[in-house]
């Protein structure tokens, strides 16, 4: 009777275990594919506008205005507000906004327009007009006008959501663009690996272009680490472009390493119309700390078994003198 009990209440235990698992399956199924996220339930908006163009590569004339148009488009079903500014320091480079000079071409330009409002897939443009004066010489200029849109919402009329504001790069030069003045003017600094001797191959490799010409280009590099007995192995890295007194860094992280000691660092960076521009550099691998511990550690037992004797005398020497 007793074991009969016994057995049956296993069966019903077994059973309800089953339906909690069950249970809590479908609850974890649920949650994943019918009941919204944080995000989903907000419907966080998407960036919906569409920016033509760019980059405006412009050829000032002294004295003359240069006028081209931003056209924006809205490809969402939702109003979007617009807002324009200009900003003259060099947004897309390395170097800090502390340490960079307003470029003068912000006081030169004029929007039309810095505010619009945009309805479902409706277009609309900003004209932009750069009264260069007429005492400019040979010269590189650059500014981002930042479009900002900010979208309002029905049921939270005082709370906008901003997106993501878009930078539209202008690039205005006087004069003509020679080639062989600006890879003169181009030179790669910062070079690190720095050292001569290192006790394991470097995890990072980095250096600088820094643009000295009147102009802008469009810096290709190729690094080339050269093992002593070994294949060279050449890189090409992700190009940049270079405004005019700006710097740009590259870094990379070799993911194949030689087994040697002597390399040889090769940088050419390519500035355009087949010209390029070289720097090298020398680096030994060498463990020394390993070396130096070993060293150490053999001078001890060197000592220590077969220098015993002459070092008991020393001591003694040294003890009796006190």
């Amino acid at each position: 009777m007793n074991k009969n009990f016994f057995i049956n209440s296993n069966v019903k235990i077994i059973k309800n275990t089953n339906k909690i698992v069950v249970l809590l399956l479908f609850l974890v199924l649920y949650s994943l594919f019918f009941i919204p996220s944080s995000a989903d339930a907000q419907t966080l908006p998407q960036q919906a506008l569409r920016i033509s163009p760019i980059i405006n590569d412009l050829k000032l004339t002294p004295g003359k205005p240069t006028k081209f148009q931003i056209t924006i488009q809205n490809v969402s079903q939702n109003p979007v507000g617009i807002h324009a500014d200009i900003n003259g320091l060099d947004a897309l480079g390395d170097t800090p906004d502390v340490d960079q000079n307003p470029s003068a071409m912000v006081g030169w330009t004029i929007l039309s327009n810095t505010d619009l409002l945009l309805g479902a897939k409706e277009k609309k443009s900003i004209n932009v007009t750069i009264n260069t004066p007429a005492n400019i010489g040979e010269s590189g200029y650059y500014e981002t006008i930042f479009l900002t849109p900010i979208l309002h919402q029905e049921q939270v009329a005082w709370a906008p959501i901003i997106l993501s504001r878009i930078g539209v790069l202008v690039l205005g030069t006087n004069g003509n663009l020679n080639y062989d003045n600006l890879a003169k003017k181009v030179s790669i600094t910062e070079m690190s690996p720095s050292q001569t001797l290192l006790n394991t191959f470097p995890m990072d490799i980095s250096f600088s272009v820094v643009n000295k010409y009147f102009t802008h280009f469009d810096a290709k590099p190729f690094l080339t680490i050269t093992p002593l007995f070994g294949n060279p192995q050449t890189i090409l890295l992700t190009d940049k472009h270079v405004l005019p007194g700006s710097t740009r860094i590259w870094e990379y992280q070799p993911t194949t390493k030689t087994p040697d000691i002597f390399y040889r660092l090769h940088i050419a960076v390519s500035v355009g119309d087949g010209k390029q521009v070289y720097a090298d550099s020398w680096f030994i691998v060498l463990p020394y700390k390993l070396i130096i511990i070993i060293v150490i550690i053999a001078a001890i037992l060197y000592f220590g078994f077969f220098k015993r004797n002459r070092v008991k005398k020393a001591i003694k020497i040294l003890l009796h003198d006190k």
